[in-house]
């Protein structure tokens, strides 16, 4: 399939990767709770955010700066300051990659909801790994640090469970979500009582593994779905 070439603004890119490389470029310039300041660098951005499905929203009353922050999630992005001092942040690749599915989102956001869970795995296995703070590697065997390890899904992986109770509760559509909101990466699910039942059939039917980082490459590398946190 030949390349989608990509505009932003007046800038044409021949492929989604040059334009993501010209978004981090003006990420880069900048450390984490920078203004940016650059007027062409604050064009570009401008541009980037008309792409953004939900742009209305995000510039709310009106857009007086960027900033590059850190998110919620930990990565670094860019941050609307608005003109009536309220604040929100946009994702880049949203606005690359254009308004995702209903399945897409909920996806993800089912993950998020139970990223809580998956970091207890793994704090679990530390602590109970003493001084040492090593584990073992639920695949190869060998011992590994704590920044050198994923927690992994597995019978089923998270796409197979997700899914199987997504199709038992009424299919995709049957889960409202929230986007847009300020300072929140991604949805949310509109109903809190469906986001509780979704964490506590996780909490019952998910099987985590701590495994290596490189074990996880490999896994991935020969074409095994895995997605891991």
């Amino acid at each position: 399939m030949p390349a989608k070439p990509v505009l932003i603004g007046d800038r044409l890119y021949s492929r989604k990767k040059d334009a993501l490389a010209a978004v981090q470029a003006v990420r880069n310039r900048y450390k984490p709770g920078e203004r940016v300041s650059d007027p062409e660098d604050e064009a570009f951005l401008h541009d980037l955010l008309d792409k953004h499905y939900d742009a209305d929203q995000k510039r709310g009353a009106g857009i007086d700066h960027f900033q590059v922050r850190r998110t919620t999630k930990g990565s670094v992005g860019f941050h609307i300051i608005r003109t009536d001092g309220s604040d929100t942040d946009f994702s880049f690749m949203v606005c690359l990659d254009g308004e995702p599915s209903q399945r897409q989102n909920l996806l993800a956001t089912m993950r998020d909801a139970v990223k809580w869970q998956v970091i207890a795995v793994k704090n679990k296995a530390f602590e109970e790994a003493g001084e040492e703070r090593l584990v073992t590697c639920a695949l190869t065997g060998d011992l590994v640090a704590e920044d050198e390890v994923h927690v992994d899904h597995f019978d089923p992986d998270f796409i197979d469970l997700a899914t199987h109770y997504v199709s038992a509760q009424g299919g995709w559509d049957a889960f409202p979500l929230l986007n847009g909101l300020d300072n929140t990466v991604g949805s949310v699910f509109a109903d809190d009582t469906q986001r509780e039942e979704w964490e506590s059939y996780h909490q019952e039917h998910a099987n985590l593994r701590v495994i290596s980082i490189q074990a996880n490459l490999s896994l991935r590398r020969r074409g095994v779905r895995r997605k891991t946190v």
